[in-house]
């Protein structure tokens, strides 16, 4: 059984979060197979980005009165994303959802009593680690790939997001973004699943076993987990290449590691740990807190649908309409 190896950094951040949750006197619950119960439909929506503004002057935690200050506030923040995105005025735009389905959450990640100005958490900077050549290294990645870019004369040169064939958020590892921010984790004595409502990503964990060597890769990765005093612990190798260009943190030689630990019945506390030494001069990490979420919806978006002729059909018009222009 392989386990990474995460940063001093991360290890004196999660004995620090195991000192406050001992100070609760909180004792997480069992499954009827003996292991930490973390199951639940859990939202993690935030306003805290990945990385930490420089309005926050380095302080990884602000009272509740600074963020009111540096935060806009949501409905001017939703009214912002209407007036310049796809609600945005202008005889081009075809318009899309408005914001009544907009729920980026109404404040900073709260940790332990304090708002938290970016999700990673080391390096103590609040920043992604590159090497020098990492961010060149990274395009290299997404440029090479046979598709993504949207431009096609078929569906397959479409982005991933636009086949449904993969979340358009980050699920791997999770961060907050527009909306749908709920997932889900059913538990067995063997495997693990991660439900990702928005595009019903479903990630399948086994338990206690070693990574696979298989002959293609799959969409979200290899995962395999064990549990680790109340943790469950996720590991998550071999992403399917095309995946490179979708997901954020996703790139080919990534391990990503996951810790879900209950530190209320209502809260689970979630970090994870990059690393690839490709791009990163060290492994980094994260971490935010999920709540109790609503029930999961069905995520009607799948590959083929009326939506994906529509945008074939628009671009053949285009392209008639260029050539009738040329004559």
């Amino acid at each position: 059984m392989r386990k990474l190896a995460i940063s001093a950094g991360s290890i004196l951040s999660l004995l620090i979060a195991n000192t406050v949750f001992s100070a609760e006197e909180y004792v997480p619950p069992k499954t009827s197979f003996g292991v930490p119960d973390v199951q639940g439909v859990w939202n993690y929506k935030t306003r805290t980005g990945l990385e930490r503004p420089d309005t926050y002057e380095g302080a990884l935690e602000v009272d509740e009165a600074t963020m009111l200050e540096k935060m806009v506030s949501t409905p001017d923040y939703i009214a912002f994303l209407e007036a310049t995105g796809a609600e945005a005025p202008g005889d081009h735009n075809v318009g899309g959802y408005n914001g009544f389905w907009i729920t980026p959450g109404d404040a900073l990640a709260q940790m332990n009593g304090k708002y938290r100005t970016s999700l990673i958490v080391d390096p103590p900077n609040g920043k992604i680690p590159w090497k020098e050549d990492g961010p060149a290294t990274r395009r290299s990645q997404r440029s090479d790939l046979p598709m993504g870019f949207a431009e096609s004369d078929g569906p397959e040169g479409r982005t991933l997001s636009d086949r449904c064939l993969v979340s358009f958020s980050s699920t791997a590892p999770f961060m907050s973004s527009l909306y749908n921010n709920h997932m889900q984790i059913v538990q067995s004595p063997t495997h693990v699943v991660l439900l990702a409502e928005m595009v019903h990503n479903a990630r399948i964990v086994r338990i206690d076993q070693d990574f696979r060597d298989l002959p293609f890769e799959q969409w979200l990765g290899d995962s395999i987990g064990y549990y680790e005093g109340d943790s469950l612990v996720v590991q998550t190798r071999n992403f399917n290449p095309w995946q490179v260009d979708k997901e954020q943190m996703i790139s080919e030689n990534i391990t990503l590691t996951e810790r879900f630990t209950r530190v209320a019945d209502d809260k689970i506390h979630y970090a994870f740990t990059i690393d690839d030494p490709d791009l990163y001069t060290q492994p980094w990490t994260s971490e935010m807190p999920m709540y109790t979420g609503e029930d999961l919806y069905e995520y009607a978006c799948h590959e083929g649908n009326y939506a994906m002729k529509a945008i074939l059909a628009g671009a053949r018009r285009l392209e008639a309409d260029a050539r009738a222009a040329e004559q």
